[in-house]
């Protein structure tokens, strides 16, 4: 088994700057919603969790793996004393064997902006070796995310390096095409959400690539991440001619459906840590 490592507010981590872990960021985590005490998604954030050890560290998670961590989480959370909090489990491998650290971190982001912008200097490889996993390589999502942000946008726009529309730099984006609700492949070098995943089971989405030109004709867009859940966006900008592409409201209707849809399945699949 895995050894499980809780971390509380105010208490501090030793970690040998030699360790991989530190020195190249080699690691793979997860952002997990905790709402009134309900652990969302839970199999979901665990079963690609798992995915990635296994890719990226050869390295089988067990039942009796995920069995332990959900304990870790129940504790951890009933001794925290909060209703709502964003879990972060990280796991790493270090010299004494393989580790999962179960901690947490604030909420941000409360007066998030509506607006994106989209990047056009800093495009996505979609052929990247860790294309597909959540590693603690999230430097350059980060930065860029802190510097949209500074210039008053929720997040990033990004594209391939094809010039296909890919994702922001924290989320996945769907677009709307009248009623038609569309979303870029994995293959265009996005990270597959949670949310992106719940919704492409359970809508009916078409996924296909999207380019410049496309994006001009869309009719609505909205972005999501375990977090946020779904962020309606109202207009894109940054485009080469420097004109801003702006929704109407009439997209407000479905995009408030999708988010209705997603918070009974989020229902449906939460456990309770009370």
């Amino acid at each position: 088994m895995i050894r499980i490592e809780t971390i509380y507010p105010g208490e501090q981590l030793s970690l040998d700057p030699r360790e991989s872990a530190f020195s190249h960021g080699i690691g793979v985590f997860e952002s997990i919603q905790i709402t009134e005490g309900q652990l969302q998604f839970w199999s979901r954030h665990w079963s690609r969790l798992s995915s990635s050890v296994l890719q990226l560290f050869s390295c089988e998670l067990s039942l009796a793996d995920e069995s332990a961590s959900l304990e870790a989480i129940k504790e951890y959370y009933l001794n925290l004393g909060q209703k709502d909090l964003v879990l972060k489990l990280s796991f790493v491998v270090l010299a004494a064997g393989p580790i999962l650290y179960v901690y947490s971190r604030e909420r941000l982001d409360t007066d998030m902006s509506n607006k994106l912008c989209l990047d056009r200097t800093y495009s996505i490889n979609e052929n990247a070796v860790y294309q597909g996993h959540k590693t603690h390589n999230y430097f350059e999502n980060i930065s860029l995310l802190k510097e949209a942000k500074a210039s008053g946008y929720a997040d990033y726009l990004r594209a391939n390096t094809k010039g296909e529309i890919c994702e922001t730099c924290v989320g996945n984006c769907f677009f709307l095409k009248g009623e038609q609700i569309i979303t870029t492949p994995a293959q265009s070098g996005l990270f597959p959400g949670v949310i992106r995943d719940v919704l492409i089971e359970c809508l009916p989405v078409e996924i296909r690539p999207i380019s410049m030109e496309n994006l001009r004709h869309m009719d609505g867009c909205f972005v999501t991440n375990s977090i946020v859940g779904i962020l309606p966006i109202l207009e894109i900008a940054g485009f080469p001619d420097e004109s801003v592409l702006s929704f109407s409201k009439s997209s407000a209707a479905i995009i408030n459906e999708v988010a209705s849809t997603l918070k009974t399945i989020a229902k449906s699949e939460s456990i309770n840590l009370s």
